[in-house]
């Protein structure tokens, strides 16, 4: 079972850094809102047309589901898909696939401090170490040219969506998680898919009542064909293969698997854009890739507060009783 969610989470990192290159080439010809709506949207109906192909229904069993669980799958589709993916292909407008994808590693660290605060794993001497790696090396990776000079005018901007939306990625692993056990993986991709979407409308709709004249939509032979893959790849592939892996992997195992995605976006970027990496960004890569592999693993297993809590009280208990005998 765990090597079929490491197959399932490699191939949710091959999927998202491919992603990372098409979004590059999507966003110099199609506004950031369109895409990431387009995306959404087409997405979610082409898996809700598989699963009424196969004979279900994207609301089968939706009334067996609690507050909490509709509340995760608002935080899901919301915070932790539609946002995120606007400000990333926002930010890679101003900036390039090779500091995109780097940068986006950081939703690894991201959903290791949320894993801490929300689902009370405890925290390491080794996550700490790995935190500061990653901390560093996507410092690095900023870095531009030879002379470790910050081309502060191109691409700081850029950096700082992308990093708003790694964030918000590193989130959505929590309610991901969550929802894991009680929606099916098709079910609740569609869902987060569509409901993503819904949140963009009234974005997309303003701006095209209001800013119209603004809106860039110049799209190319490029467009035609990188918009159906990326919404294929990242939106239907990568999102399956993610939550699929959540059903037999850890948390912190999927964030620390994850961590691949700079490698193949990487690869894609020299391949597909003829993109350059400097020997400081290649430093500050792999500090990066290693600490975040750090600061995913741990020692052992996590062990809830509250399974501990209940350990400590029974070992008192057979003290005790071994006491009064």
């Amino acid at each position: 079972m765990h090597l079929r969610g490491t197959g399932y989470a490699l191939t949710a990192s091959l999927m998202f850094g491919f992603g990372v290159v098409l979004a590059k080439l999507l966003s110099g010809e199609i506004d950031a809102v369109l895409v990431a709506f387009l995306s959404l949207s087409i997405g979610g109906l082409l898996l809700t047309t598989y699963l009424l192909f196969t004979g279900n229904s994207i609301f089968h069993n939706l009334s067996q589901l609690n507050r909490a669980d509709w509340i995760n799958i608002f935080l899901l589709s919301c915070i932790g898909t539609a946002l995120p993916l606007l400000f990333i292909v926002a930010g890679f407008t101003h900036t390039s696939a090779l500091e995109g994808g780097f940068i986006l590693q950081l939703n690894g660290m991201a959903a290791l401090i949320f894993a801490l605060l929300l689902l009370h794993e405890r925290f390491r001497l080794r996550q700490g170490l790995g935190i500061l790696l990653l901390l560093i090396g996507s410092m690095l990776v900023v870095l531009r040219g030879s002379q470790g000079g910050v081309d502060w005018n191109s691409g700081s901007l850029g950096n700082l969506l992308i990093l708003a939306g790694a964030i918000g990625l590193g989130f959505g692993f929590i309610p991901a998680k969550r929802l894991s056990e009680r929606v099916e993986t098709l079910q609740l991709t569609a869902l987060r898919l569509l409901l993503g979407a819904a949140t963009l409308m009234p974005i997309v709709a303003f701006q095209l009542l209001f800013q119209s004249q603004s809106l860039l939509w110049q799209p190319t032979f490029t467009s035609l064909w990188a918009l159906p893959v990326y919404i294929l790849t990242s939106f239907c592939l990568g999102y399956l293969s993610q939550q699929a892996g959540f059903h037999l992997l850890k948390a912190w195992e999927m964030a620390t698997i994850m961590q691949t995605v700079p490698l193949f976006s990487t690869v894609f970027a020299v391949l597909l854009l003829h993109d350059t990496i400097t020997p400081l960004q290649a430093i500050g890569g792999f500090l990066a890739v290693l600490g975040g592999v750090i600061a995913s693993l741990s020692e052992r297993k996590p062990v809830p507060i509250a399974t501990a809590e209940a350990m400590s009280f029974q070992q008192e208990s057979e003290k005790d009783h071994v006491h009064h005998e």
